[in-house]
């Protein structure tokens, strides 16, 4: 309890320094941007690569990953249903959806399994699961039903995983873990040093990105939002720990990662899909802040009750 609640502290103190900077714009206009890209392009794929291809597959595709990969299909089709029979349309029923089931593994999810739980492993299931089926679906879906007429290509929906460094970074990672395949330390050793920049930029920007939001939300938003933040934040958590308990019979402490990991709020992405698509922005949004605020006091509430 204490290494967690340190561990919190430790990335609470790092986000408000993003905070910080944001709302005095001591970065210019462009420095989350620029930091963003830095991340992504760079630093992301460095950790994922070394820390995945280090380490022998079944850490890396485990029964955590696969209750993780559950819990979030089963909130996302909730959601789908109840937006199909109250009539919200495929459009803003799709971003909800994404609300419930998309986590925020990188921003947040990568430090939080890195710092507190010990591995960025633990993340890495979710993240390939989202980016590599989730995200192409979702986005053939709003390309389908866009009212202005606009259609991506089908290869370049397809594509879609190919053309994320972090989605290929992991891949790769994985076909040499399963490979077996051993890389000598002065190969290796460049992308840990890179690496190491990744976890304080990615509190820092997401800390940024706290900024300027607001849990107000549109009109008609109220009703999903509260589906949405009650699935994400109540519904797929208690289900991970009860896959883990009762059907899986996982110990004390995978038990409590599955847990976090479901706990992890909304990722930072799905309001980006919805301001790119024009619907649903105050939907994404409200149910980003709301399941980031809930998500320090329900995961300090987890690791007390299984100690």
């Amino acid at each position: 309890m204490d290494g967690v609640l340190k561990g919190f502290f430790v990335v609470g103190a790092v986000m408000l320094v993003g905070y910080v900077l944001a709302r005095t714009n001591a970065l210019g206009p462009h420095g989350t941007k620029v930091l963003s890209t830095l991340t992504f392009m760079v630093g992301l794929p460095s950790l994922m690569f070394s820390t995945i291809a280090s380490r022998h597959i079944s850490e890396v595709l485990s029964q955590t990953g696969l209750i993780s990969v559950v819990t979030a299909l089963a909130v996302m089709a909730l959601f789908a249903a109840t937006g199909a029979v109250a009539r919200w349309g495929v459009r803003r029923t799709t971003i909800g959806a994404l609300s419930t089931g998309i986590v925020n593994s990188t921003n947040l999810g990568v430090p939080l399994s890195l710092y507190v739980l010990g591995s960025a492993t633990f993340v890495t299931p979710i993240m390939l699961f989202q980016l590599a089926l989730v995200t192409p679906v979702a986005l053939t879906v709003l390309d389908l039903t866009d009212p202005a007429g606009k259609r991506a290509s089908i290869s370049r929906i397809l594509s879609t995983p190919l053309r994320n460094p972090v989605t290929v970074a992991a891949i790769l990672g994985v076909i040499v873990s399963a490979a077996g395949i051993q890389f000598p330390a002065v190969a290796l050793d460049p992308l840990k040093l890179v690496a190491q920049l990744t976890v304080p930029l990615m509190l820092i920007i997401f800390g940024m990105s706290l900024h300027g939001l607001s849990p107000r939300g549109g009109a008609g938003d109220g009703a999903p939002t509260l589906v949405a933040v009650i699935l994400k934040s109540a519904i797929q958590p208690v289900l991970a720990w009860v896959l883990a308990m009762y059907v899986f019979h996982l110990d004390a402490f995978s038990t409590f990662v599955v847990t976090a990991c479901a706990i992890l709020p909304t990722g930072q992405n799905v309001v980006l899909y919805a301001v790119r698509y024009g619907v649903g922005k105050n939907l994404a949004q409200s149910v980003a802040v709301i399941t980031s605020a809930l998500a320090v006091p329900l995961l300090l509430g987890a690791a007390w009750l299984m100690n």
